[in-house]
């Protein structure tokens, strides 16, 4: 267990609640050598996960890849918690392949507590933060429930669905709360909004948890993990083959699941008018798909295991896809009407979270708020969902929360190179109406993003800024190094086919021919850990080459800085709209400004008109 420290100093770094993105903030901001306070109201539960027991999936398996190369914590975690692992996308290309895994619930909390008890430099504090102290627009610490004062110039917010949260299921606040379990905080939200943020509000919602016994097998599809050697931490490592892993089970919804629900839609609090707060689109409430797609008569139900078959939560079996907040005995009806779950019994039943978050155009690509020094946001307080988006904004916001301290510059990833850049300037930059979830479809460059590179990508850097061995950076040059070798063998060895002579290389770039064939035709043998990548490469270099010098030639435009006291409301030419939104987030280079929610090409050639007479007038 963590203990909570009783004697409290003044700290370089204080990070405000746990959860992934706080546990993520903390490690690194005390692994770079300062010293930071981990505040969150219940120690015992730093890392629970309050809604579905999986890590990752396209997109968000590309976040945890990327946060591992870079010397974070959730992918070596989620390795050691796992109970299924499975590859997604296999028979598409390579730039949607990613890794999910099942982890055990309780297993994956108590591993995050084991490694934050053994990090250096990090105490713990189990309270609550009511405010933020400042002076003069420069954070000077934090105020807790008993109204001491902790100081530390560096803070970072990471407080989840807990600001101002409410429990919702049917038309009842069932009570305060940023999970069934846990009370929300209060004061800490308005002290934000009395610094000159802006706030919204935004809904969440969780699956009903039923009893594994209860469950039909006869008539449920059997979902197992994937074999081969696939893990988030090691990707060529197998963990255990698939007959170790626990199943997940497949069933659908019905007509009758239907009528029940459309007969009663005035009693779920999204169509009562109860909540109107908006909630991820990528993850609708199961009564939100039914309505809004009546030509469909089924929709999918995975049953998943919250925990191994001899763990805590060996009888937790979680409703992927049922997500509801109708009234206690109207989930009863809805659940019991689905193949294989007609005697379910619920051990948790679903519910809506309503809850504050800070409007992140706010925030500069370091997370850190435009208008207040030193203090940092992230995780679902930005608006995001899902527990990688936050645990990649938590490490990014606890890196430079610690360069700060230092007095180091920031560390930013572009979108070019990195999934939590194309996260971080999507969520500075763009308008958001509902809670953000990363996709590979946001990616422009996603096939140089690939979750088979993560570490080629983003290994050296996280060695750099002091989170990486040297001996895990060692380990990814040697596998650069056999890439590249069996990637010049492959172009130097040939033979005369069909009357001309061509190379393994361009054999096997050809759609029907794999590493198999090479062994058979040219003799060479590639396998184990590079195989991939070499096939990978040898298909698709063509794709990759003009993705690169797209990236290229998206770097160059960010090389044209956008001067800081370029005041938008003055430069005759732009849109109104464009207007707004440049002077809301006050992009550093053009390169920025063109991501932009409604910002247009000609807008951009007036913005850099008006930027070059304003940088030759100051001379």
């Amino acid at each position: 267990m963590l203990k909570s420290t009783k004697k409290l100093s003044q700290y370089d770094v204080v990070v405000v609640g746990a959860g992934h993105a706080g546990c993520e903030a903390a490690i690194a901001s005390a692994r770079l050598g300062v010293k930071t306070l981990l505040v969150s109201t219940d120690l015992s539960k730093v890392a629970a996960l309050p809604c579905n027991p999986s890590i990752g999936g396209p997109g968000k398996g590309h976040l945890v890849r990327e946060i591992d190369a870079l010397g974070g914590v959730m992918g070596k975690l989620s390795d050691a918690s796992c109970i299924q692992m499975k590859e997604l996308n296999t028979s598409k290309g390579p730039a949607v392949r990613a890794f999910r895994a099942q982890v055990d619930m309780d297993l994956y909390n108590q591993n995050m507590i084991s490694e934050l008890a053994k990090v250096k430099n990090l105490e713990f504090l189990e309270d609550e933060v009511i405010a933020i102290e400042s002076k003069n627009n420069i954070i000077t610490g934090v105020k807790i429930k008993n109204n001491k004062i902790v100081q530390s110039k560096n803070v970072v917010i990471c407080s989840g669905t807990f600001l101002n949260g409410e429990i919702v299921i049917g038309d009842d606040i069932v009570r305060k709360g940023g999970r069934i379990d846990e009370d929300s905080s209060v004061g800490l939200s308005d002290s934000l909004l009395g610094l000159g943020l802006e706030r919204g509000r935004l809904k969440t919602g969780t699956p009903p948890r039923i009893s594994r016994a209860s469950i039909d097998y006869s008539v449920v599809t059997t979902a197992p993990g994937s074999e081969g050697a696939i893990s988030f931490a090691h990707p060529t490592k197998d963990l255990f083959s698939a007959s170790e892993q626990v199943p997940c089970y497949l069933t659908y919804t019905n007509p009758e699941t239907h009528k029940i629900i459309l007969d009663n839609l005035t009693k779920s609090p999204v169509f009562s008018g109860k909540i109107t707060q908006r909630s991820p689109r990528s993850c609708p409430s199961l009564d939100r798909k039914v309505a809004n797609f009546p030509d469909r008569d089924r929709h999918p139900i995975f049953i998943e295991p919250v925990g191994k078959l001899d763990g805590l939560f060996a009888d937790w079996m979680y409703i992927q896809g049922g997500s509801l907040a109708f009234p206690q005995e109207l989930q009863e009806r809805i659940i019991h009407s689905i193949a294989g779950l007609e005697n379910a019994k619920f051990i948790r039943y679903g519910y809506a979270v309503v809850y504050d978050y800070f409007l992140p155009h706010q925030l500069k690509l370091s997370l850190e708020v435009k208008k207040i020094k030193g203090l940092f946001l992230a995780g679902q307080l930005n608006g995001t969902t899902g527990y990688e988006e936050a645990a990649a904004q938590g490490l990014m916001a606890g890196i430079n929360a610690a360069r700060r301290a230092q007095h180091k510059s920031t560390f930013v990833l572009d979108r070019t190179e990195a999934y939590i850049g194309v996260l971080i300037e999507d969520l500075v930059t763009k308008i958001h109406v509902e809670p953000y979830r990363i996709f590979t479809s946001r990616a422009e460059y996603r096939l140089l993003l690939r979750n088979d590179n993560a570490d080629l990508r983003l290994s050296k850097k996280g060695y750099q800024i002091g989170l990486l061995s040297l001996e895990r950076l060692k380990r990814v040059k040697q596998r650069q190094t056999a890439i590249d070798t069996a990637l010049s063998l492959l172009k130097h060895r040939k033979l005369r086919i069909g009357g001309r002579s061509i190379s393994a290389y361009q054999y096997l770039a050809r759609p029907e021919n794999n590493l198999a064939s090479i062994e058979q035709e040219f003799g060479i043998e590639v396998t184990g850990e590079i195989a991939e990548q070499v096939v990978s490469e040898a298909k698709y270099s063509g794709y990759f080459d003009k993705q690169k010098r797209q990236a290229e030639r998206l770097k160059d435009r960010q090389a044209q800085p956008l001067p800081a006291d370029m005041d938008y409301a003055t430069i005759a030419g732009l849109r109104n709209e464009a207007r707004l939104r440049l002077a809301e987030v006050q992009p550093a280079n053009i390169a920025q400004a063109s991501q932009i929610q409604g910002v247009t090409p000609a807008d951009l050639t007036i913005i850099l008109i008006a930027a070059h007479r304003l940088t030759h007038s100051a001379k």
